[in-house]
C-alpha cells in the first residue's frame, strides 16, 4: 500500500516548498491510481503511461522526481532513468517591452492602482511570485531584502525608481504589510496573481500566453541585458545557481529568431 499520508508529513519534516510539496503529493496519487505497490516494474510502466498520454518530458520528469522522493521515505532502492529533454534554444512566451507598457497605462487610466503596483514590482525586479508575494514596505524602502528561496538565501534588490514610482501607494501601507494586494486590501497569492493577469489580458487585449507571472521574470532578464550586459551579475540577480541558465537570456526568443528566419529566408 502506498504510504500518502506519511509521506506528506515526511516532506513538511524536510521544509520543502508548499509547491514542492504539492506537485510531489500530485506525483504519488497519479501513481496510486494505478498501482498498489511501489516497485520497479510499476515504475517503468507508470513512467511508459506518462509518455503513452503525450506529456511534455519535463511533466514526466516531475512526476518521476516525485515518486523516487516516496521511495527515498521508504527506503526503497530504485533508479528510473528519466526522460531528455530538448536543450532549449530560446525563451518562449516572454511579454514585450510594448506590451508591458500598454498593460501598465491601461491599468493607470482604469485606476487600478494595486495591480499597476503589482505589475512594475514583477517587471523591476525579476522575482519569482513566490518571492515578490513576500515582499513588504519595510523590504522596499530598505531598498533591498535577504530572503530564503529555492532552497538558499538570497538577496533581492529594489531599484529606486520602482520605489519612487510606486511611493504614493505604499504610504498608505503598514511597516509589515505586503506589497502585492488584491483590490479589497488582502494579501496577493500566487494563483490570484495568476488568473488576475489573465483577466487583464482578456481585457487589454494582451495574448494570454504572456499574461504569466513567470512571463516578468524573462521580460526583466531581456531588458536588463540589454542596458547591462554583465551575465554573472544578471545571474546573481536573478539567484541562478548556474550562470548557464542566466545564458539562456542571450539568445533571441522563440518570436525573434522565426522573424529573422523569415527574413534572411528570401530565395
Amino acid at each position: 500500500m502506498i504510504d500518502m499520508e506519511g509521506f506528506q508529513n515526511y516532506l513538511y519534516e524536510e521544509e520543502l516548498s508548499p509547491n514542492t510539496i504539492d506537485s510531489y503529493m500530485r506525483s504519488l496519487r497519479q501513481f496510486s491510481d494505478q498501482y498498489e505497490d511501489m516497485t520497479k516494474a510499476n515504475m517503468i510502466a507508470f513512467k511508459q503511461s506518462l509518455i503513452d498520454k503525450g506529456l511534455k518530458p519535463k511533466t514526466i520528469n516531475n512526476r518521476i522526481i516525485g515518486c523516487l522522493a516516496y521511495c527515498k521515505f521508504k527506503g526503497i532502492p530504485m533508479r528510473i532513468k528519466s526522460i531528455k529533454e530538448p536543450k532549449k534554444t530560446y525563451v518562449e512566451n516572454v511579454i514585450s517591452a510594448e506590451q508591458v507598457e500598454k498593460l501598465l497605462s491601461c491599468l493607470e487610466a482604469d485606476g487600478i492602482e494595486n495591480w499597476r503596483v503589482n505589475v512594475l514590482l514583477l517587471a523591476k525586479t525579476g522575482m519569482r511570485i513566490s518571492e515578490a508575494l513576500r515582499v513588504t514596505k519595510k523590504d522596499l524602502l530598505a531598498g533591498k531584502v535577504t530572503m530564503h528561496t529555492k532552497a538558499h538565501m538570497r538577496t533581492i534588490y529594489f531599484p529606486k525608481s520602482l520605489v519612487d514610482d510606486i511611493r504614493g501607494y505604499i504610504d498608505g501601507l503598514q511597516d509589515d504589510d505586503c506589497v502585492m494586494r488584491t483590490k479589497w486590501g488582502k494579501p496577493m497569492t500566487s494563483r490570484g496573481a495568476s488568473e488576475g493577469l489573465w483577466r487583464f489580458a482578456k481585457r487589454y487585449g494582451i495574448p494570454k500566453e504572456v499574461m504569466h507571472p513567470h512571463s516578468f521574470r524573462h521580460f526583466f532578464a531581456i531588458e536588463f541585458l540589454k542596458r547591462n550586459n554583465n551575465i554573472a551579475l544578471l545571474a546573481d540577480v536573478l539567484g541562478h545557481g548556474d550562470v548557464k541558465m542566466t545564458q539562456l537570456y542571450l539568445r533571441q526568443s522563440q518570436e525573434q529568431q522565426q522573424d529573422a528566419v523569415d527574413k534572411a529566408v528570401d530565395w
